[in-house]
């Protein structure tokens, strides 16, 4: 993870880029900028060997890259420790999810190689698979190479982090605003911030590896099965895809994958209406004179699922840079770069995850079927909320209210939508406690009488609509 020196911007220096700023946000500037110096320059004081302990000690990432980017001497401090130091904080940053960073990392083109055949996507997640139970060792932070470093770091503080925390405001706002909804009286005016949905939230840190983790769980899903600069040959189904791929997971953390996915696709659905007119063939833009040229126009209207699909498969680095742009004109010119036709045989995410892909693969006679999570499901076996506790392996709060309290290996399309938009799973009970939100998850089945009669009738899980509607039941076993 290269580090600009101080003083150096693409857009300027910082005297014009201060210019733009209206007068409170110069003196905020100004002020951290004056503390900021004095402290690099009593940092600059100490004995090499002791500014090497204090990058070396640096919580996470944006804290190491600020400190050194504060002085063109801690810079070069850096730069001289630099895999050293970003390989202890890269450690530190990836604790709790580290296993799914890697996957994320090895399942690269640059590391699976082209092309991209079904045998060795398999492979990948038979590997993937042992990582995660511990069947097979995974190699630990000291024994990846410098490159490999170099990429993960550069790949969380520029994709991961801007992602996480750009989807943890939405999905809050839209969980913050559902709840305040449901118990609001009838015709009741929303709180505007609930309805602007606009929050400055502090996760915590099992909230927080749950999102990062679910975000790498999704850019090795795009690896594997979506287009990119490697050549595909083969495809998987989508019962089969969700087989190989989320069947890996514990149900709770498939659905975290699944509620990611819905949060790019709705962002792409805004960025598509918003260029869908230039992009047109009858735009002016693509007329010269008498003649038309449509070599970079797109149909996003009758072939809008085709390039949906496709673009949401060439991963999150792209969603990360086209969520970031504000100008109209340069959000033209990416997409035009960007929007990619779905070609590959493998279906995508969405479908992977839709009822029927997940009752297929219940009903072929695949050899993973039934697996120990369908037969958990099939008994009943009672599901407990034991905390929130680091790394957050167990089931959230959420996810224990949803399907009371008994094993569920279901997700996707078998929950209702408005609570995959909240991001449900992502966050901690003293959260749900503080939104008031508990019953509004257990409630959520009152709003889809026929996919709770669908999950009842092909599931046997009359106990819980029973449950939601009022009737007497045992609570729900929380410790």
């Amino acid at each position: 993870m290269m580090l600009d020196a101080p003083g150096d911007t693409k857009d300027g220096n910082a005297t014009d880029h201060n210019a733009d700023h209206n007068a409170d946000h110069n003196a905020d500037h100004n002020a951290a900028h004056i503390a900021g110096t004095a402290a690099s320059s009593r940092l600059e004081t100490l004995p090499v060997e002791l500014i090497y302990q204090v990058f070396s000690h640096m919580p996470d990432l944006p804290t190491l890259r600020s400190l050194a980017r504060t002085s063109k001497t801690l810079h070069g401090q850096y730069l001289y420790n630099e895999n050293r130091i970003l390989r202890a904080c890269l450690g530190r940053e990836l604790n709790g999810f580290f296993v799914d960073a890697y996957a994320t990392l090895m399942s690269r083109v640059d590391e699976i190689g082209s092309p991209r055949t079904n045998p060795k996507v398999t492979s990948f997640l038979d590997s993937y698979r042992g990582w995660i139970t511990g069947s097979s060792p995974c190699p630990d932070m000291k024994s990846i190479s410098d490159g490999r470093v170099q990429w993960l770091a550069a790949f969380h503080i520029d994709v991961i982090r801007p992602l996480a925390r750009q989807y943890s405001s939405w999905a809050l706002g839209n969980f913050r605003k559902m709840a305040s909804s449901s118990t609001a009286e009838e015709g009741a005016v929303e709180d505007a911030a609930v309805s602007q949905g606009g929050y400055d939230i502090t996760l915590s840190k099992s909230e927080e590896i749950r999102i990062f983790r679910a975000l790498y769980r999704c850019e090795t899903f795009h690896h594997l099965f979506g287009v990119n600069k490697a050549i595909r040959h083969g495809g998987f189904r989508d019962h089969r895809i969700n087989e190989i791929f989320f069947c890996l997971f514990d149900p709770w953390d498939a659905e975290a994958v699944g509620c990611i996915d819905l949060f790019v696709r709705e962002h792409y659905e805004d960025i598509f209406n918003a260029v869908q007119e230039d992009l047109d063939d009858e735009n002016p833009r693509f007329w010269n004179g008498l003649e038309r040229s449509t070599e970079d126009s797109f149909d996003l209207i009758c072939e809008r699922d085709d390039y949906m699909n496709g673009t949401v498969s060439r991963g999150l680095s792209i969603t990360a840079q086209l969520l970031a742009v504000n100008d109209h004109e340069t959000l033209v010119a990416k997409m035009q770069r960007y929007l990619t036709y779905q070609r590959n045989q493998d279906y995508p995410m969405q479908m992977a995850l839709q009822t029927v892909a997940q009752f297929d693969r219940r009903r072929e006679t695949l050899p993973a079927f039934p697996n120990a999570r369908d037969e958990a499901q099939h008994r009943r076996n009672p599901l407990i909320f034991v905390g929130d506790a680091v790394p957050a392996d167990g089931p959230p709060l959420a996810w224990v209210l949803l399907w009371g309290g008994t094993y569920a290996n279901m997700y996707g399309e078998y929950v209702p939508e408005p609570l995959r938009r909240c991001g449900y799973i992502m966050w901690d009970a003293g959260r749900l406690a503080e939104m008031g939100a508990e019953q509004v998850v257990v409630r959520q089945w009152e709003t889809v009488p026929k996919l709770a009669e669908d999950v009842e009738r092909d599931w046997d899980l009359r106990h819980l609509f029973g449950m939601a509607r009022g009737i007497t039941h045992p609570a729900v076993p929380v410790n």
